[in-house]
């Protein structure tokens, strides 16, 4: 009675936050939009290269810059004056005032910097829409790890109380002689091992909790349940070479690898161009005033062209050049690597949908002959051809199919939005048809 009480209790744990708040995918991704800081750093780097377009223009206008200067000034002749028209010492104010003007008329790296520019925006662009589709999967699994936590926890708790049956049964027959000792045992240690392995459930289950936190900020609510039945289609088009071929070049994470390769390019055309010349158009206005009677007073102005040919900076040129090569290097390799890896994911996540297919139709099949093989034994248990192992193993049986198929329609369902995200077509409207499946949780555990 006391066991059956405490099994209530885990199952009133799983179910009671049904009272409080319902939550579907798409209300959990809205929040995790607001909330994850992996989102909000890429919006931000984004905002943050948005920058360098400007920045780039503003090399092209002129600069100008005013400077002024005023003190008092004490002299002392040494030489005494025959006429006595200058006085020994002096003292008076001197001020002066300027302001210059340089208009670039012919930079080459500005050009190259404006250009260069142009790919620093499409890079994070690309990135940011990247994590935005990277948090769709990464909401939807942690949705999804969630729920295949309850199940196990649901499941193995089930378990449970079909073993303490067989545990009361047990000893019921032990106590009038029908079956040895060992019988009795053997369900002991069968109910102690699932008792184990409901603790591991419920633990798992707050690990998954915790990560869902982690992505939305705050606590969920009560998740959804993905109902029956589950429609199962396979990849379309049904040719993994095409989904390839598409995420080569439509692939965000590629694009923004790509663009970042083109940033480096352009870098080696900025230090080369160290060694060209630059010309700029000049222009100042001076004004000097000096308290003195005999000190300099009045204004100047200047206008010309400018030119600056640079002849030896020490090798730092060249230098500079080499690096920013190396640079381009790296970036072209990582490039690689990307393209690389996006294939490996577009194969992996095509060919494990069509394994999830096969492998929920075949865990359909194992359930039921598992059932049929439980029933079995245990008639053959009554009738004393099957003794008390025989039923415990079918029973684990049982419930392991059960376990195996709630987990593969979830990854059924996390790989079909992992193969969208390789080719960059996931949007929101895929994790609503993914909500349409979901119905509001039962407080009842699986059957």
């Amino acid at each position: 009675m006391r066991q059956r009480l405490t099994d209530l209790i885990v199952v009133l744990l799983i179910s009671v936050p049904c009272l409080l708040r319902a939550e579907n995918l798409v209300d959990v991704y809205e929040r995790a939009l607001q909330n994850d800081p992996i989102v909000k750093q890429a919006e931000a780097k984004q905002s943050a290269a948005g920058e360098s377009r400007s920045q780039g223009l503003a090399r092209f206008f002129p600069t100008v810059a005013a400077t002024g200067a005023s003190g008092r000034e004490w002299r002392h002749n040494k030489i005494k004056s025959l006429t006595n028209l200058f006085p020994a010492s002096q003292e008076y104010w001197n001020s002066s005032f300027s302001v210059n003007l340089t208009q670039p008329l012919f930079h080459w790296d500005h050009w190259v910097q404006l250009s260069q520019s142009d790919n620093q925006i499409a890079q994070a662009e690309a990135a940011y829409q990247a994590e935005l589709q990277n948090l769709m999967v990464r909401t939807t699994e942690a949705y999804f790890n969630v729920l295949s936590a309850q199940d196990n926890l649901q499941f193995t708790v089930m378990e449970k109380q079909a073993i303490a049956k067989q545990l009361e049964q047990a000893k019921a027959r032990f106590d009038v002689g029908i079956i040895p000792i060992t019988d009795v045992y053997e369900a002991q240690a069968a109910f102690d091992a699932t008792t184990a392995n409901e603790l591991e459930a419920a633990n798992q289950l707050d690990n998954q909790k915790e990560a869902l936190r982690e992505i939305i900020g705050e606590n969920e609510g009560t998740l959804n349940s993905l109902g029956e039945p589950l429609p199962l289609k396979k990849p379309e088009p049904d040719n993994m070479s095409k989904w390839s071929d598409t995420a080569e070049t439509n692939n965000l994470s590629v694009i923004a690898a790509f663009n970042q390769m083109e940033v480096s390019r352009k870098g080696i055309d900025i230090q080369r161009s160290g060694h060209l010349p630059r010309l700029d158009l000049v222009g100042s206005y001076g004004a000097t005033e000096n308290g003195s009677a005999f000190g300099p007073r009045g204004d100047t102005q200047n206008i010309g062209v400018q030119l600056n040919v640079p002849l030896f900076e020490g090798g730092a040129v060249n230098s500079r050049t080499r690096q920013a090569s190396f640079e381009y290097e790296a970036a072209k390799e990582n490039l690689t690597a990307i393209k690389r890896s996006v294939k490996r994911q577009v194969n992996n996540a095509y060919r494990s949908i069509l394994t999830n297919i096969s492998r929920i139709d075949a865990l359909k099949a194992t359930v039921t002959s598992a059932a049929s093989a439980l029933e079995a034994s245990e008639a053959g248990f009554e009738v004393g051809i099957r003794t008390m192992v025989d039923v415990l193993g079918e029973q684990r049986n049982v419930y392991r199919a059960k376990r195996d198929l709630s987990r593969a329609r979830y990854d059924y369902l996390i790989n079909t939005i992992k193969l969208k995200q390789t080719t960059s077509d996931l949007t929101q409207v895929d994790l609503e048809l993914i909500n349409s499946l979901l119905v509001a949780s039962s407080a009842q555990p699986k059957q």
